[in-house]
């Protein structure tokens, strides 16, 4: 049976509650998640608070997100054990040093948004040819899609807020009194921005998704720090009755981890239905604003 994981989230104990946590996993009808709080964010309580209010029949795997020398990475355990090591709280650690551990330890290590924000993307850090090189000789992962930039490429059209914006800036544009009045320069330069945004949002998206081609594995996520966005990135799998039910929770962790490190998955994406071969896109309405949200959120970082 085909089952639904989100494996980048994040949990701000101090503004975010388990229970709002959960009902977002359960409302998205996802098997589970893998929390991947920052490092420096005390993930290990972040985890500690969510097991502690996990439903029986969700799955939470034990992460962490890293800043490293050559960009953001999310590393996975079957155990909260990850949480034990000086190690992984560095700042700044060397890419290099952190794979080389992670292998030692059986640890899942993949390239979080390659292609995401020029201050925290391994592409931008490192150069493309330089990171498949990494990802060939490392034989380590990459986060091919994350809700955060594929979501918002994948509805960037459909968002009844963005169409009505370009005909907007379209009208200001051609119309002759605004002309006069220098508002169409305007018009222009603002519809330029927004046609340069949409592109690299979907260059990114394709992106990511081809670098995944090389890589050992592949995972995705929502990549948010925002509850609401849970979801919105999923990694989907194929799993067996008998490993659902499951009660051993470091097993379950295991034998879901084994089958992504050797690529057993059947798609990435955003949510929506699955077949074998095809993948039919939600048509919730709350993408346009998810959309929205997600084009400011970018755009703000970015400038």
């Amino acid at each position: 049976m085909l089952y639904n994981l989100d494996l980048h989230t994040h949990f701000k104990v101090r503004t975010k509650s388990p229970r709002r946590y959960w009902s977002k996993v359960i409302s998205e009808n996802l098997l589970g998640t893998a929390i991947t709080e920052y490092n420096f964010s005390n993930p290990k309580k972040a985890y500690f608070d969510l097991i502690t209010r996990k439903p029986k029949d969700k799955i939470l795997i034990p992460g962490m997100k890293i800043k490293t020398d050559g960009g953001e990475v999310l590393i996975f355990s079957e155990s909260p054990d990850i949480y034990n090591y000086s190690l992984l709280y560095e700042d700044n650690i060397s890419l290099n040093r952190l794979i080389d551990f992670c292998k030692k330890k059986n640890y899942l290590i993949s390239i979080a948004h390659p292609f995401g924000l020029i201050s925290n993307s391994a592409t931008y850090i490192l150069g493309l040819n330089k990171l498949e090189k990494i990802i060939k000789e490392k034989k380590i992962g990459v986060e091919a899609y994350t809700g955060t930039i594929g979501y918002l490429s994948y509805y960037l059209f459909d968002s009844f807020f963005l169409r009505k914006l370009r005909v907007l800036l379209d009208f200001l544009e051609l119309h002759k009194m605004f002309k006069v009045i220098g508002l169409s320069e305007i018009s222009e330069f603002f519809t330029q921005k927004l046609d340069q945004k949409s592109y690299d949002i979907v260059y990114k998206f394709e992106a990511a998704i081809k670098l995944g081609k090389i890589a050992s594995y592949i995972t995705a996520g929502s990549g948010s720090t925002e509850i609401n966005s849970i979801g919105s990135g999923v990694v989907t799998l194929d799993l067996p009755k008998s490993l659902i039910e499951e009660k051993d929770e470091l097993i379950r962790n295991k034998l879901i981890l084994n089958r992504i490190s050797k690529k057993k998955i059947k798609t990435v994406g955003p949510p929506g239905n699955y077949t074998d071969k095809l993948f039919q896109r939600s048509t919730a309405r709350k993408t346009k604003r998810k959309a929205y949200v997600d084009l400011m959120y970018l755009t703000k970082r970015s400038v």
